[in-house]
């Protein structure tokens, strides 16, 4: 085999390499931030408090939605705007299982904490789900 020949061969392989390489390195998965956030609901003239629950939450460095604060995906919940300044967030939102409608606040204690709530209206009923979150890591494919 001639030494063009070779060399032809290897370069070919090294292209090989890269080529089959960059879909790996295009696809480097965005870094985002985890949050821990847990919501206990309210409901105005119940004795007692219903459960928390807490939920771990990967965001984009600068918020584009809430934090979902449903355990259950057939309510249907829907943000209907979201604002965003730097030490708050504002949302309205419409669900369809059981029909609600409501609005959500939070606000950042720094960097690294906030607190909130989310005010939801049914029928015969409002509930506030009180909102506190802080920030534990960083995380990949953030929503």
């Amino acid at each position: 085999m001639s030494l063009m020949s070779q060399a032809s061969r290897r370069l070919a392989t090294v292209s090989f390499a890269l080529v089959a390489a960059l879909p790996a390195l295009a696809q480097e998965p965005e870094k985002g931030v985890l949050w821990e956030t847990t919501a206990q609901a309210e409901i105005p003239g119940m004795p007692m408090k219903l459960p928390a629950y807490t939920a771990k939450y990967c965001t984009k460095e600068e918020w584009t939605k809430p934090p979902d604060t449903s355990k259950d995906a057939s309510q249907n919940c829907r943000h209907t705007s979201f604002e965003q300044t730097p030490a708050k967030v504002t949302w309205t939102m419409t669900c369809d299982n059981p029909p609600m409608t409501g609005n959500g606040e939070i606000n950042f204690n720094g960097t690294d904490a906030y607190t909130g709530f989310v005010t939801m209206d049914a029928e015969q009923v409002t509930m506030q789900i009180n909102l506190t979150g802080k920030k534990i890591g960083t995380c990949d494919d953030p929503e």
